[in-house]
């Protein structure tokens, strides 16, 4: 297997803006009846990727503190601070001047992703093993995890499916995944029930091991539909690479969110008042700027693009505030959405520092005032401005440098409850419940090297209420203990966590009897660790 590609800015996974007009470009649409001699045609989402993002002409550049995946492209450059301290309202997309009637499959599409409510219910499918024959370990290993997110699942079982396989905007991202969640069967109550009591008699007399033989599972698939997707978006596939896990799930978020916003833009009808305040013309050519003040009446310049809702961002999309902050003058704040929150870890020991790192505050050189346009004091800081309902942390194990790629070989402890501390949060509207999560799937990386290795998953099966680990077509039973504590070279590569305040009733309960004995950890406490290793591919 040779060296997977450097990340670099995530080209195919960035949060598409919301594109302003262009005279040169397909006008935009919008559901309004005319008349039927018209033949308007949609434009493409490539016609629409093609249309230039406003952005600033950059005052000093904005340095992240840890690449964010999946980040808008706008936050990297950040106009002055403006003169005036009275509040600019945010500015809703104009409305598209082009009509066009939908036909009756696409409104049926649009209308479903508009109405769109996340289902909580938990699932419990029949475990079933994806088989591997090119190295495709990456993908399967978040295939397993993604079908664990029941919101996710959930999703994509209720969309119909006729409406999307024959509405006229295609959404081959949408529903290839739509056809691979069909490929699982729901668990019998009574199976449940059996393996649960024997793995409590297990617990209950001092082992560590589940019992895994009345484990039921169904006959491990290719899911071929997956792969050729994912093959056909790459410029060069070479058959047999291994490939980033991070990055194959950034691709599938993304896709899967641009797709269906481009839906549900076509009946999307922008309000002439947003939040009760008429439409500001924005002064620097379209970026959507808002003056928010604090309690010591000092002012601070936010700036926030609006990048549209689908139902995908509402079950994963986080948002981060950066300010930058120079002597003397206001400060400067950018929103950031992400998909996946990415942790450096080459100096943490655990979730709890790396969230810690960062939020902490970088100190900048040569940053020029705005007005003296002589260099002064200025610093930047992160937080966490909103928290998802599914909240993925990437650790970056993978160190990209100029002469290659190493893997980091450490313990990284992460915990099973994870409580956010409200000092990473730069919002106080968020309760100490919606700051609380609980792990429900573990990616891990396996190999010394970061050109060689393999990935497995861990998930927590509501059903079974115990953890399985999926090695491709291998499924079977592991203790919480095995899930927290991997050997080295195994890594835990990506979290999954979700917000317990959304879990059903039985597992908030568990929740909070767990939490009650110890085993949550508040982004400054810590509990098992997470480090290292099974056999490599």
């Amino acid at each position: 297997m040779s060296e997977p590609q450097q990340p670099i800015p995530h080209p195919v996974m960035q949060l598409a803006p919301p594109q302003p007009a262009v005279a040169a470009a397909p006008p935009p649409i919008v559901q309004q009846v005319v008349a039927p001699t018209q033949n308007i045609p949609l434009p493409t989402a490539h016609q629409q990727s093609q249309l230039p993002a406003p952005v600033p002409a950059p005052s000093v550049p904005l340095i992240t503190p840890g690449a964010l995946s999946y980040s808008a492209a706008s936050a990297q450059a950040v106009p002055a601070t403006p003169a005036s301290a009275s509040i600019k309202p945010l500015k809703p997309e104009p409305v598209r001047p082009v009509q066009q009637q939908l036909d009756e499959w696409t409104n049926r599409y649009a209308e479903y992703l508009t109405r769109h409510k996340t289902n909580l219910a938990a699932i419990s499918l029949r475990p079933r093993g994806l088989t591997n024959r090119s190295n495709y370990c990456y993908i399967n290993s978040i295939l397993q995890a993604l079908l664990g997110c029941s919101p996710f699942y959930n999703l994509l079982r209720s969309i119909p499916k006729q409406a999307a396989v024959l509405s006229e905007v295609k959404t081959p991202t949408v529903n290839a995944m739509m056809s691979f969640m069909t490929n699982f069967s729901s668990l019998p109550s009574g199976l449940r029930l059996r393996l649960n009591n024997l793995n409590k008699g297990s617990q209950s007399k001092g082992k560590d091991e589940f019992v895994g033989s009345d484990l039921q599972c169904d006959m491990a698939f290719e899911p071929t539909e997956i792969y050729k997707l994912w093959n056909d978006s790459r410029e060069e596939h070479v058959e047999g690479r291994q490939e980033d896990a991070e990055e194959f799930l950034g691709y599938v978020l993304n896709k899967l969110n641009d797709e269906m916003l481009e839906v549900i833009k076509l009946i999307d009808k922008p309000t002439p008042q947003q939040n009760g305040q008429e439409p500001a013309e924005p002064e620097d050519g379209g970026d959507v700027w808002q003056m928010i003040c604090n309690n010591r009446n000092k002012g601070s310049v936010t700036r926030q693009t609006d990048f549209g809702r689908t139902p995908v961002s509402d079950i994963f999309r986080g948002e981060l505030r950066s300010r930058l902050q120079r002597e003397g003058e206001h400060s400067t704040d950018v929103i950031q959405p992400f998909f996946t929150l990415q942790l450096n870890i080459e100096k943490a020991a655990s979730v709890k520092e790396a969230l810690e790192i960062l939020v902490g505050r970088d100190q900048l050189e040569g940053v020029t005032g705005s007005k003296t346009k002589q260099e002064v004091v200025a610093w930047q800081q992160m937080t966490l401005e909103k928290l998802p309902v599914v909240l993925i942390l990437h650790l970056k194990y993978f160190d990209y440098r100029s002469d290659g790629c190493t893997k980091i070989l450490k313990k990284v402890e992460f915990p099973v409850e994870l409580k956010i501390d409200a000092k990473i949060l730069g919002s106080k509207k968020t309760s100490q419940k919606q700051r609380a999560y609980r792990l429900f799937a573990v990616v891990y990386h396996d190999g010394k090297e970061a050109s060689k290795g393999h990935y497995i998953t861990d998930v927590f099966h509501s059903g079974y209420s115990s953890w399985l680990r999926y090695d491709d077509s291998s499924v079977k039973p592991v203790s919480e203990k095995h899930v927290l504590q991997p050997h080295t070279p195994r890594v835990p590569y990506l979290l999954y966590y979700r917000r317990s305040d959304t879990l059903p009733p039985q597992q908030q309960q568990q929740s909070q009897q767990q939490t009650a004995n110890g085993g949550g950890a508040v982004v400054g406490s810590s509990s098992s660790s997470s480090n290292a290793g099974d056999s490599n591919k």
